[in-house]
């Protein structure tokens, strides 16, 4: 990769080509507490921009990666970028912007140990009961950091340090869909029925991925879990199911 750094401009961030379809722009510090919404607010910038020939605008927790199309461009894709990064460090104001337009969904989750197959388990590695885990998860507000693993499938974070839980050593071979998981810092949902390591504490009766709408997530996103009991998951359950 080659770089070409502007630091003397006061730039967060380090420029880095992919190839001749690709660019990365990446945190000059890696990810810190509440760095990421200098990215987030990158992205949604170069997104107000509507670039010719931009052709995807992909976000991972301390980097955005910038894929085009070079026949499109009527400039040096390079030196276009880094002017383009210049303009939104000038426009100081579109980090507050971001913050107020940032989505919050609420997500209905049944923490009952019939679906949450590690629960029990999860709570003695948590040195704490059920229901305290329950209220750890449900309390926080957690950040979609990026999209990956399976279509769909949100990283988020960060999850309270008293319930955060290692992976399994030995993934399941089928983690069915809609499943709550927690993996160190992280929690998140899985799409779809898929092999999978992480504790899984529960389940949401809501689908988070299909072909037509795609993911209900996307980075930047603002992701609030609200208990729902066992009743309530299955008469929302067999709602989906009848959609």
């Amino acid at each position: 990769m080659v770089s070409l750094g502007m630091q003397s401009l006061g730039n967060p961030f380090h420029i880095h080509l992919l190839g001749d379809h690709a660019i990365l722009i990446k945190l000059s510090k890696g990810l810190n507490e509440g760095i990421d919404r200098d990215l987030l607010a990158l992205a949604a910038f170069i997104k107000e921009q509507k670039i010719q020939g931009v052709k995807d605008i992909i976000l991972a927790y301390d980097n955005l990666t910038l894929v085009y199309d070079i026949l499109d461009f009527d400039s040096n894709p390079y030196l276009y970028v880094n002017q383009l990064v210049s303009n939104f460090i000038a426009e100081a104001t579109n980090h507050n912007a971001l913050n107020s337009a940032s989505r919050l969904i609420k997500v209905p989750v049944c923490y009952d140990p019939s679906l949450g197959i590690d629960l029990e388990a999860a709570a003695k590695i948590a040195n704490c009961n059920i229901e305290a885990l329950i209220q750890e998860h449900t309390a926080h507000i957690y950040t979609v950091y990026c999209l990956g693993f399976l279509p769909g499938f949100a990283y988020m974070g960060d999850v309270p340090k008293k319930i955060q839980l290692p992976r399994h050593p030995q993934p399941r071979a089928t983690v069915v869909a809609g499943s709550v998981g927690i993996a160190g810092k992280q929690t998140g949902i899985y799409p779809m029925d898929s092999p999978g390591g992480w504790q899984i504490i529960g389940r949401t009766p809501i689908k988070i991925f299909d072909t037509i709408k795609l993911s209900l997530f996307k980075a930047g996103d603002q992701v609030k879990f609200n208990p729902i009991d066992l009743a309530l998951f299955h008469e929302l359950n067999n709602q989906e199911d009848v959609h």
